[in-house]
C-alpha cells in the first residue's frame, strides 16, 4: 500500500495584482512543486497527484472565460475527494500534502493557499489546507499526515478562510488521532520569499530549498534518520533572507514523531586553523566530537581542508594544535571557513 501525496504549485496569478487586473506571479512555485513531487516519488515511493498552474498530472487545464486561471478551490478539493469517499477502512499509511503559492494566515497554527483566480484584494479565494489535515487526523484513512506549506503567513483576517465542509465522519478514528507533522515557510504575520538559489540561478522558494536539503540528508540525526524532530530543528535553525534582507523564519506547529527518510549526511569541507589563524598543515589528523554525545570522527587535512559528513549540530574540532567549535545549521555552506 503506497503512501499518497497531493502536491500543489501555483505560480501564475494573472489578476492578483493590487488593481485586480495585473499579475502577481511567483516564478519558483511550479518548479518547487515539481522538485518536491520528484522527492516523494523517488525517495518516499508515494503516489503523487501533482497540481500546478500548467495542469494536473501533466494534463493541461481547460480554461474558459468564466475560469481563466487554474487551479481554483474546487480543483484542490477534488484532489482530496477520492480519499474521503474511499470505502476502504484505510487508504494508506501516510498522506503528504505540499503547497507553494500565495497564502494568508487566519491564525498562528493555520495557513490558507490562495488560488489562481484571486482578483486584487477584493476577491481572494483560498483553501485552508490544515483543516483537511485536522479532519483526516480523526479518520482512519491515514495513520500519519505530513503537511509542508511554502506560503506567506500574512494576517489578513478580513478574508474568509475556506474549509472543507459537509464531510460525514464515515471512518471515524477512536482516540488518539493520527500523527501529524506540519511545517510552514514563515511565522504568523510574516512573509515567505523566493530567491535566485537554483543550480543556475533560477528563482526558487527559500523554504522549499531548505526542506529538500533536510529531507535529502542535511536533517538526518546521528543514525542517518530524518525524523520529525531532526527535520523540525533543521527547518527552524537559521534564517533565510528575502530580497530586501528581511528574515524568514520557518515554523513547525506540530511535529509528532515519524520517519521521513534514511539518508547519508552531507559532507562539509572544514578549514582547520590554529588559534593564531594559521592553517593546520596537510596530514594533520583532526578529531571531531559532538559533546556530550558519543560521536567521534577523524579526518586528515588534505590541501588545506578536512572532510566530515555531518548533520545539524554543534561540534568540537581538535588535533594538531587546532581547537574550535563548529556549528552546522540549515544554511551552513558546504565549505566551512
Amino acid at each position: 500500500m503506497s503512501d499518497q501525496a497531493i502536491v500543489v504549485g501555483i505560480g501564475s496569478y494573472p489578476t492578483f495584482g493590487p488593481d485586480g487586473n495585473s499579475p502577481n506571479d511567483l516564478p519558483g512555485a511550479v518548479e518547487d512543486a515539481k522538485a518536491v513531487a520528484d522527492w516523494l516519488v523517488n525517495i518516499a515511493k508515494a503516489d503523487v497527484t501533482l497540481i500546478t498552474s500548467t495542469g494536473i498530472n501533466g494534463a493541461p487545464w481547460m480554461v474558459t472565460n468564466l475560469v481563466a486561471a487554474r487551479p481554483v478551490t474546487s480543483d484542490l478539493d477534488a484532489a482530496f475527494v477520492p480519499f474521503v469517499t474511499s470505502t476502504a477502512p484505510k487508504v494508506a499509511e501516510r498522506l503528504y500534502v505540499y503547497t507553494a503559492g500565495h497564502g494568508l494566515a487566519p491564525d498562528a497554527r493555520s495557513r490558507c493557499l490562495i488560488t489562481a483566480d484571486a482578483r486584487g484584494t477584493g476577491w481572494v479565494p483560498n483553501l485552508e489546507i490544515p483543516a483537511w489535515i485536522d479532519w483526516f487526523a480523526n479518520q482512519t484513512h491515514f495513520d500519519e499526515l505530513a503537511l509542508w506549506m511554502d506560503c506567506c503567513g500574512t494576517q489578513a483576517l478580513e478574508y474568509t478562510r475556506t474549509k472543507p465542509a459537509g464531510l460525514a465522519n464515515i471512518a471515524s478514528r477512536p482516540p488518539p488521532p493520527a500523527r501529524v507533522f506540519m511545517a510552514f515557510a514563515s511565522g504568523f504575520g510574516r512573509n515567505s520569499y523566493e530567491g535566485p538559489i537554483g543550480v543556475n540561478g533560477e528563482v526558487r522558494g527559500l523554504f522549499t530549498d531548505r526542506l529538500l536539503k533536510g529531507l535529502n540528508g542535511a536533517a538526518a540525526d546521528a543514525n542517518g534518520e530524518v525524523r520529525s524532530k531532526s527535520l523540525a530543528n533543521f527547518l527552524r535553525n537559521g534564517t533565510s533572507n528575502g530580497p530586501g534582507g528581511e528574515d524568514q523564519f520557518a515554523t513547525v506547529p506540530q511535529e509528532e514523531d515519524m520517519l521521513f527518510a534514511i539518508r547519508l549526511h552531507p559532507t562539509y569541507r572544514i578549514r582547520p586553523r590554529h588559534p593564531d589563524g594559521s592553517l593546520a598543515p596537510d596530514g594533520t589528523v583532526l578529531t571531531l566530537t559532538n559533546p556530550p554525545g558519543p560521536l567521534s570522527k577523524t579526518a586528515a587535512v588534505n590541501q588545506g581542508w578536512a572532510n566530515f559528513a555531518l548533520g545539524v549540530g554543534l561540534y568540537k574540532l581538535t588535533g594538531g594544535g587546532v581547537e574550535r567549535l563548529i556549528e552546522i545549521g540549515a544554511t551552513t555552506p558546504a565549505d566551512y571557513e
